[in-house]
C-alpha cells in the first residue's frame, strides 16, 4: 500500500532554527504501527523509502534544497485537532521535519486541517 501525502499535508518553512532534536524520531518510527509485524524487514524498508521519497517531493516543491535528514515527531491526540473534529482516537498525529544543512532552515510537513489545542482536563481543580 502506497501512502499518498501530497493531498494530506502542506509544507511550511520555519523562521526559527529548530536545534533541539529531543522530540524528533527517525522517519522509520512512523511506519512501525502502519506496517504489520509479519512484514519482512525488506518490506518495512521499502515503505520507509516510499514515505521518504514522497516527503522529499513535498519539501522540494516548497523550496527545500534536498540536504538534511527527514525525521518526524508525534503530537498526542489530547493536543491536536485535525479538521473540524477533535482527534477522538488514541493515535498521535505525525508532523514531518527536515533541517536544511547549508543554512539551518527547518521545513515542516503538517496535516491539512491540523490545529494545536490545549486540553481542558476533567478532574483537575482549576486554581
Amino acid at each position: 500500500m502506497t501512502r499518498s501525502l501530497k493531498d494530506q499535508y502542506y509544507v511550511i518553512d520555519s523562521p526559527q532554527m529548530i536545534d533541539d532534536y529531543r522530540c524528533f524520531r527517525p522517519l522509520e518510527d512512523d511506519i512501525q504501527d502502519d506496517a504489520p509485524s509479519t512484514l519482512p524487514a525488506a518490506g518495512r524498508r521499502e515503505r520507509a523509502e516510499d514515505l521518504r521519497s514522497q516527503l522529499a517531493e513535498l519539501f522540494r516543491a516548497a523550496g527545500w534544497e534536498g540536504d538534511g535528514t527527514i525525521n518526524c515527531f508525534f503530537v498526542p491526540p489530547c493536543f491536536c485537532q485535525v479538521g473540524d473534529e477533535e482527534n477522538g482516537d488514541t493515535w498521535c498525529t505525525t508532523i514531518y521535519h527536515v533541517k536544511q544543512s547549508n543554512n539551518g532552515t527547518s521545513w515542516l510537513a503538517i496535516p491539512r486541517g491540523f490545529r494545536f489545542v490545549m486540553p481542558e482536563g476533567f478532574r483537575a481543580k482549576k486554581s
